[in-house]
């Protein structure tokens, strides 16, 4: 009798919990999980991903659907609530952050937290299967992957950043200043064109496009390039060719963000594919003079190949790109350190190591036709190679005194 009146009770009462944890659970999901996914602010997913993820995507219309979709997906751990794989991503922040996103993710993070723990202890949330397609992002992994913010600002610092030397000495605060008073401009004026983040490129990136010069409607229209390409007014004057190298390598990144950021890309096979070379800026510079001034304007590209014991390197060192002052007879660059993106030597490369000193066979390719100015994606070769020069010796870093050469005698 004592036995049935115990066991009938020990019933009572784990029914009673049941009830009141299926109450608890419930109840924080309608109150606290509910409302990030009506919300119309985006969830602190978007400070790591510019698209494809968010918090929504992982929250469905009942909490049994959304319980049993993050079991399957391995997002909650049954037996450890507190280290769940959703919340751990959810916690996970980026470098910087500010405090509002800070405060959202902490409280994103202090809602699931209090659901899933009152959710794995009720035996009727814990145990529901879904009937539907696993909730989640939609995007395969390699689309989610491309479209992460430090992708993206890598993307931005290989075809942007490497290259910012042009562009400091006006839109850096640092270097900047003395534009102050000159030409009737005002502080105001000269802080408004000061995108540039010294030694921060994801902060210049953001400048860039918080300042309306990149434009994610008709990218190829942003003022980060048709300023220093030459194509609308800019107060620096042009800084590379139209069709350069340069040229292309904006114009990519900016093709790419784009489409991040008006969620283009659905398949991985509509990513872009990455450029066969990686290159960093050396500080060293590479004149060509005696030039034919009817070469004036005209894009030349100079590819620096390196004497390696008893051949010439298959592929080159390194490479410069300009446009021709003819009336001086004379063209100039920075040489960029190149290498193919899969090689050893590409591993090496950093950003403002010069070559070394030695023996380099120069071969040049001038664009005589303007094939570059009708089809920017043209890329000058053997139809446009010009000639070739071999130097030895050491090669100084700097503007002055570059490295110079005279240009091959053409009958």
């Amino acid at each position: 009798m004592f036995r049935y009146h115990f066991s009938f009770l020990v019933l009572i009462l784990v029914s009673t919990a049941s009830l009141q944890a299926e109450d608890s659970a419930l109840d924080l999901f309608r109150t606290r999980i509910s409302p990030i996914l009506k919300s119309s602010n985006p969830s602190s997913c978007t400070e790591c991903h510019l698209s494809g993820v968010d918090l929504k995507n992982y929250i469905g219309d009942t909490q049994e659907e959304t319980f049993a979709s993050l079991k399957e997906a391995g997002l909650i751990d049954m037996k450890h609530p507190d280290q769940s794989k959703l919340l751990t991503f959810i916690k996970r922040a980026p470098e910087k952050q500010t405090p509002v996103s800070e405060k959202a993710r902490n409280l994103e993070y202090e809602a699931f937290r209090a659901w899933i723990h009152a959710a794995v202890k009720d035996p009727k949330v814990a145990a529901a299967k879904t009937e539907t397609n696993q909730l989640g992002p939609t995007l395969p992994l390699e689309v989610i992957r491309h479209t992460r913010q430090d992708r993206v600002v890598g993307s931005f610092v290989e075809n942007v950043w490497t290259e910012i030397g042009r562009c400091v000495s006006c839109h850096s605060a640092e270097m900047n200043r003395k534009m102050i008073g000159r030409n009737d401009n005002t502080k105001e004026d000269i802080d408004a064109i000061s995108w540039v983040v010294p030694r921060n490129p994801a902060a210049t990136l953001d400048k860039l496009y918080e300042s309306g010069n990149i434009d994610t409607d008709d990218p190829y229209a942003s003022l980060m390039l048709t300023k220093p390409s030459g194509l609308s007014d800019h107060g620096g004057g042009p800084k590379f060719a139209v069709g350069s190298r340069t040229d292309k390598n904006y114009r990519r990144f900016l093709k790419d963000y784009a489409a991040i950021l008006n969620d283009e890309y659905q398949d991985a096979k509509e990513l872009p594919e990455p450029s066969k070379q990686v290159a960093f800026i050396t500080k060293q510079n590479l004149r060509i003079v005696d030039l034919p001034e009817k070469f004036g304007r005209k894009l030349l590209r100079a590819d620096i190949y390196r004497w390696q014991g008893d051949k010439w390197s298959e592929t080159p060192w390194g490479t410069a790109e300009n446009a021709i002052a003819g009336k001086r007879h004379m063209w100039q660059s920075y040489v960029l350190a190149t290498a193919p993106r899969d090689s050893a030597r590409a591993k090496k490369l950093k950003p403002e190591t010069p070559l070394p000193g030695g023996r380099y066979l120069i071969k040049i390719y001038i664009d005589q036709e303007d094939k570059v100015k009708a089809d920017r994606d043209y890329v000058l070769g053997p139809k446009e190679f010009y000639g070739q020069v071999e130097i030895k010796g050491p090669w100084k870093v700097g503007y002055q005194p570059p490295k110079i050469i005279h240009a091959p005698v053409k009958d």
